[in-house]
């Protein structure tokens, strides 16, 4: 009988009528429904599962929550500088900014990954869509794991880095989601003056939106790669001198007494008294060649409260500082001076040419000219050379700057002579 009645149709009769009013209430509900699940269901492969590193296993795509306490172990992980094409069929884990993503159709994705200065494309391919809607949906700048294998486009992809590979993605996680909308972007911060005064259309990023917005202004390629010479500068200094024989030392900054004369120090309230932020290693220096280390070299902040005349403010900057001894001519220091910056120089030109092209791309400039050894002047001939070459203000002020006068002027900052006594 269960049977008989499960099969059988309602009993109608049993149910009281709806009206005309109720049963447009009752579909139009029935619609909205659907409408909210067939939704609540594109909303979920396009955002994807929340998964953690202990059950990456349960989906091929998603968003992944880090926990320190929390480990995978059977990730090796793969720099996108290193996606080369000897690693052609290869299946390695990279971990990457979202750069740009283009979707062509159900069932395939196109991706632009970005780490540091180096970008690779990665395609999204799957014949159900879930991943590649997921992947289509991710917003620029998010950070993404990514498991694939490495393959060789039949062309070149001339807007990457790595021009020859593109990553056949497996698998794809979202680390940490950008927000939808950026700020700025970094397609319009990293344009050059000459691509904004060739099409006026095109966003200019102001400063203060870059200032205000330093993190992400800071990705872009030019201020990725000054950051990185400033860095081979004083890896190119130190390995220098620390191959000369030279000592490195590290000299207080924060001291208890105002240095070389007390001009222009920054004071600073210390627990009652006062500081002062070191304006220069010198002192330390020379207490060092006087205690025999005889060769020493310093990489460090100095501070100094002082308005500059050029565009570049000299408050605080890294100073790089050497002292050393000389048997009998000062020119021993001169030589060595000049092998110094020969091997800076040289330095960046052999193993940062990538880096100086990333920043040539955006603020063009020509080529260092140096040579070996360097152009040395007399004290006179470089005041004639500033007289005639330099800028208006140092020259204006250079019109009766001979020997005498800057004397007396040496004489005007050092300290009054005490009142005579009686």
């Amino acid at each position: 009988e269960n049977a008989q009645g499960h099969g059988s149709m309602p009993d109608d009769s049993a149910a009281p009528a709806l009206s005309r009013a109720e049963l447009k209430a009752k579909r139009a509900a029935e619609r909205a429904t659907a409408a909210s699940k067939k939704e609540s269901g594109k909303s979920e492969t396009v955002l994807g599962p929340s998964l953690q590193l202990p059950n990456l296993h349960e989906s091929d795509y998603g968003n992944v929550f880090i926990q320190s306490h929390s480990r995978c172990e059977t990730r090796t992980w793969t720099t996108v500088s290193e996606l080369v094409p000897a690693l052609n069929k290869q299946k390695v884990w990279v971990r990457a900014r979202l750069c740009t993503s283009r979707r062509q159709g159900k069932a395939l994705t196109f991706l632009t990954l970005r780490q540091g200065m180096s970008t690779v494309q990665a395609v999204v391919f799957a014949k159900e869509g879930s991943i590649v809607a997921f992947a289509a949906g991710l917003p620029k700048e998010s950070v993404l794991d990514l498991f694939g294998e490495i393959s060789l486009p039949a062309e070149s992809i001339a807007s990457c880095t790595q021009q020859g590979v593109e990553l056949q993605v497996e698998r794809l996680y979202a680390v940490s989601r950008a927000v939808p909308t950026l700020p700025l972007q970094l397609e319009d911060a990293s344009r050059s003056d000459a691509d904004l005064a060739a099409d006026p259309s095109l966003v200019r990023v102001n400063q203060d939106v870059r200032l205000n917005h330093r993190v992400i202004d800071l990705r872009t390629s030019a201020n990725q790669a000054i950051f990185r010479l400033q860095s081979a500068v004083c890896q190119c200094f130190r390995s220098f001198l620390l191959s000369e024989g030279f000592t490195e030392m590290h000299s207080p900054k924060l001291i208890g007494t105002a240095s070389e004369g007390g001009a222009d120090v920054f004071k600073v309230e210390y627990f009652g008294g006062d500081a002062y932020l070191a304006q220069s290693p010198q002192l330390y220096k020379q207490m060092a060649l006087m205690a025999d280390l005889e060769r020493v070299f310093e990489v460090a902040p100095v501070f100094r409260s002082e308005n500059s005349l050029t565009h570049r403010h000299m408050t605080e900057f890294t100073g790089l500082d050497m002292e050393m001894t000389f048997y009998e001519h000062y020119h021993e220091v001169l030589d060595m001076l000049d092998r110094t910056f020969n091997a800076v120089f040289d330095g960046l030109n052999q193993h940062h040419s990538t880096e100086i092209n990333k920043v040539r791309a955006q603020h063009p400039f020509a080529d260092l000219r140096y040579s070996y050894p360097c152009l040395r002047l007399s004290y006179k001939e470089a005041m004639a050379l500033l007289r005639t070459k330099g800028p208006p203000k140092l020259e204006a002020a250079l019109k009766l700057a001979d020997e005498p006068v800057a004397i007396a002027r040496l004489k005007e900052r050092l300290p009054a002579p005490p009142p005579p006594r009686g």
